[in-house]
């Protein structure tokens, strides 16, 4: 969360990070799954050690997370699943999240839909549709949330996805939040709020 404050400072936002394991309401109140003394600690020590073997592989530490990257070294893909495996099996409480390019180590039961989910029960988000962009393999159970809502899912880029809608990159994410954004300002007399979906293609 640390991260997402910084690029919406000076707003301070009700938002999730690490596959839900860190959430924020709209009352500032944040909940956060704690993982057992030292794991963070040890597991972290243990991976550092690996990936210094690797070369092109570069560890990213989220707190109770890691992110294990190999987009520079796709040939050590084997081989950082293999680690990733090893380490959720010596610690039950983690779990393995397979990623674009990246093995994800996160704690056990989270993810973004459970955090979606959470955020949906609560003021000012209950009773609303819930939109919800992604583009890795992460953001599949965010997706199946948001379908479940009733809501709107995109997933962005290519792959299959159980998101109903597709765009082709960031571009056209924010070429879509400008039309949308306009349609709402020209709407308004009207309270037109289907106003700016046509730009979406389908997915099959």
């Amino acid at each position: 969360m640390v991260e997402l404050d910084a690029l919406t400072t000076p707003f301070r936002f009700p938002l999730a990070g690490v596959h839900g394991a860190e959430r924020r309401d709209i009352n500032g109140q944040t909940h956060i799954v704690h993982l057992p003394e030292g794991i963070e600690r040890e597991a972290g020590a243990l991976l550092h050690a690996a990936l210094v073997t690797l070369p092109g592989t570069t560890l990213e530490t989220k707190g109770m997370a890691f992110a294990l990257h190999y987009r520079q070294a796709p040939e050590h893909e084997a081989a950082l699943i293999t680690l990733a495996e090893s380490i959720t099996r010596r610690w039950p409480q983690l779990a393995l999240q397979h990623g674009k390019c990246v093995v994800e180590i996160k704690p056990k039961g989270s993810n973004k839909g459970d955090a979606i989910a959470a955020f949906m029960q609560e003021a000012p988000f209950a009773g609303r549709i819930p939109v919800f962009f992604g583009d890795d393999l992460t953001d599949e159970t965010g997706f199946a949330v948001v379908n479940r809502a009733g809501g709107i899912s995109v997933k962005v880029g290519i792959g299959p996805t159980q998101a109903t809608w597709r765009l082709d990159g960031v571009r056209d994410v924010w070429r879509w939040l400008e039309q949308i954004n306009s349609s709402q300002q020209e709407s308004k007399a009207t309270n037109n709020r289907r106003g700016g979906y046509e730009s979406f293609s389908r997915s099959i």
